[in-house]
C-alpha cells in the first residue's frame, strides 16, 4: 500500500492495494487475520512515516536509536488499523461472501474516522489521499470528504477480489453494481470540474506567498533573528516590486509562513515595529506566523500563532492554532507520560485556541489553518464561512522526504471540500496556491527562496453539501460496520471465513 502515497506515483495500484489481503484472508481465523494486517500495515506505514525519524534526530536532538523506536512504535499504532480490519473481515464472512465484498468499504472507512479521533487523532496518509492528482476521482469530497474517496477504492478493491475469488456469485450484479458506481464518481467528477471554476468566477483578489528556506538549525537561535526578519523583509519587498505602487493588481495580502518571525511577540517591541514598518513600506496586509503570549488563571502561556498586520502598521488580527501537534507542541496525558517531557526537551507546553477566526481584510473573508491542523477537516469546517483559506506551516522538520509532499495531499483535499482556495505557505516548502478543484496551480520547489503573485477568486457561494454535514457518510458507515459486527459476532462458530 506504501507504494499509492509520495513519494512514489503508483497511486493507480491503489485500486487493487487490498486484494492481496483479502485473498490471503482465506481460510484464516481472527487472530492469524490479525497478524496478517498488522504485518501488512506495518509494512506499508513503516515505509510512509519514517521520516518521523529525520524530524526527532535531526531537527528535533533525539539520539537516533531513540529516533527510531518512536517512528517503529507510531508505525505500529498505525498498523493495529487494517490489521483490525482484517480481524472484523473474518467476523463478517459469517453472512456470506456478498456480504464481505459490500462491507469492506464501510468497516475501512469506519476505522480511517476512528484513527481521525482517537488520542486527538492522526488521519496521515488516509487511503483517499492517494488520489489527490486524479481530480476526476476526488470531485466527491465535496459531498462525502476524504472517506468517500476511500470508500470508493476499497469498494473497487472488494469487487476485484470478490469477482475473480467467487466468479459464479453474482458476477453480473456485481459488475453491474461497480460499473455504476464508477460511472456515477467520474460523471460528477467530470461535471464538476467544469461547474466549479464557473461558480467560483466572482470577485478576484491577488495574494503574495513569500517562502523564506530558514534552516531549522538556526531559526531559533537568538542571534539569527534579526537576520531572519531582514531576509523575509527583503523578499517581501522584491514580490511587492514587481508591481508598481499604483498597479491595482498588486497584492492586498502577503503570506509568510509559520514561524516565519522566530521570537515572542509580544516579548520583543523592536521586532514588532520592524514588523509593523515591512507592512507600511509594502502597503501590503502582511500575514506571519509566530508564537504568541496568553495571559491564563495558571499564569503566560504560549500560544503558535498567526498575526495580521494592516497596510498601515496596525494589527488588524490574531488567530491561535487550535489544534495542537501531539508530542510536539503538547504531551497528552502528561500525568501518566510524565517521563515523556524528560526524554524529549524541546517538546513545548503550547495553549491551544479557542475558536476559528475569519479575517476580514485585503478586499476578503479568510481564515487561517498552522501547519498540522489543515489535515482534520473538522478543524477546517469551523471555517466555512470564508472565502478562502491560508495556510501557513513549516516542514522544515521532514528535511528532503515525502512528507511534504505527504501534507500538501491533504491540503488539496480540504481545497476540494470546502470549495475555496487555499493559499499555502512553508518555510522550505512545498508552497503552493490550490484551486477549488483541487488542482494545483503553482508549487514551490523544495529547499529554496520563493515568492509569487497570483490571482485567486473569492467563494461567493454557500458552503459546500460536505460543509453543511461534515462527516455523516463516515458515521453511517460505523453504524453499519459495527451492526455487521454485532450480528454476526454469535454466528461465528458455524460460517466462519476458515470454515467455507
Amino acid at each position: 500500500m506504501a507504494s499509492v502515497f509520495p513519494p512514489f506515483q503508483f497511486e493507480i495500484l491503489a485500486w487493487i492495494a487490498l486484494v492481496p489481503l483479502l485473498w490471503v484472508l482465506e481460510g484464516k481465523k481472527p487472530h492469524e487475520a490479525f497478524t496478517l494486517g498488522l504485518v501488512s500495515g506495518l509494512v506499508s506505514f513503516g515505509i510512509i512515516v519514517w521520516w518521523v525519524k529525520i524530524s526527532m534526530a535531526t531537527y528535533g536532538g533525539l539520539p537516533a536509536s531513540l529516533a527510531w523506536l518512536i517512528t517503529a512504535v507510531l508505525a505500529l499504532y498505525l498498523a493495529l488499523y487494517p490489521a483490525l480490519f482484517a480481524f472484523f473481515m473474518v467476523r463478517i464472512h459469517a453472512g456470506g461472501t456478498f456480504l464481505t465484498f459490500l462491507m469492506a468499504a464501510p468497516l475501512w472507512v469506519s476505522l480511517e474516522l476512528l484513527r481521525a479521533y482517537f488520542m486527538s487523532g492522526f488521519p496521515w496518509a488516509l487511503l483517499g489521499y492517494s488520489q489527490y492528482r486524479h481530480l476526476h476521482v476526488i470531485q466527491i469530497a465535496d459531498l462525502v470528504g476524504v472517506y468517500g474517496v476511500s470508500f470508493f477504492i476499497v469498494f473497487v478493491n472488494a469487487a476485484i477480489w470478490h469477482f475473480f475469488r467467487f466468479p459464479r456469485k453474482a458476477p453480473y450484479a456485481l459488475v453491474v453494481s461497480v460499473s455504476l458506481v464508477a460511472a456515477l464518481v467520474w460523471g460528477y467528477g467530470y461535471l464538476r470540474l467544469h461547474e466549479v471554476p464557473i461558480e467560483a468566477s466572482g470577485a478576484v483578489r491577488t495574494v503574495g506567498i513569500v517562502q523564506g528556506n530558514v534552516d531549522q538549525s538556526v531559526k531559533w537561535a537568538p542571534r539569527w533573528r534579526r537576520g531572519i526578519l531582514e531576509k523575509m523583509a527583503r523578499l517581501t519587498k522584491d514580490l511587492r516590486g514587481r508591481f508598481p505602487k499604483d498597479e491595482s493588481t498588486a497584492p492586498p495580502l502577503i503570506v509568510w509562513p509559520e514561524a516565519a518571525a522566530p521570537l515572542v511577540y509580544e516579548r520583543r517591541a523592536s521586532e514588532r515595529r520592524y514588523l509593523r514598518q515591512i507592512a507600511k513600506d509594502t502597503n501590503s496586509y502582511l500575514l506571519f506566523g509566530v508564537l504568541g503570549r496568553r495571559d491564563v488563571k495558571q499564569g503566560p502561556k504560549f500560544t503558535n500563532s498567526a498575526y495580521l498586520l494592516s497596510p498601515e502598521g496596525r494589527e488588524a488580527g490574531r488567530y491561535d492554532k487550535m489544534h495542537l501537534l501531539p508530542f510536539g507542541e503538547y504531551v497528552p496525558l502528561a500525568k501518566l507520560l510524565f517521563f515523556v517531557k524528560k526524554l524529549v526537551p524541546v517538546i513545548g507546553a503550547f495553549r491551544p485556541g479557542d475558536k476559528p477566526e475569519i479575517f476580514d481584510a485585503a478586499g476578503g473573508k479568510f481564515g487561517v489553518l498552522i501547519c498540522f491542523e489543515v489535515i482534520f477537516p473538522r478543524v477546517v469546517r469551523r471555517m466555512q464561512n470564508a472565502q478562502f483559506l491560508v495556510n501557513i506551516t513549516n516542514d522544515a522538520w521532514f528535511g528532503e522526504t515525502a512528507a511534504s509532499e505527504q501534507h500538501l495531499s491533504m491540503v488539496a483535499f480540504r481545497a476540494v471540500e470546502y470549495r475555496m482556495p487555499i493559499i499555502r505557505s512553508a518555510n522550505t516548502g512545498i508552497s503552493a496556491l490550490i484551486e477549488p478543484t483541487g488542482a494545483i496551480r503553482a508549487r514551490s520547489p523544495l529547499f529554496e527562496e520563493w515568492i509569487h503573485a497570483d490571482v485567486i477568486s473569492l467563494k461567493k457561494d454557500g458552503p459546500s453539501v460536505y460543509a453543511r454535514v461534515g462527516d455523516i457518510f463516515a458515521y453511517v458507515c460505523a453504524f453499519f460496520s459495527v451492526a455487521a459486527v454485532l450480528l454476526f459476532r454469535s454466528r461465528r462458530s458455524s460460517r466462519m471465513w476458515y470454515d467455507s
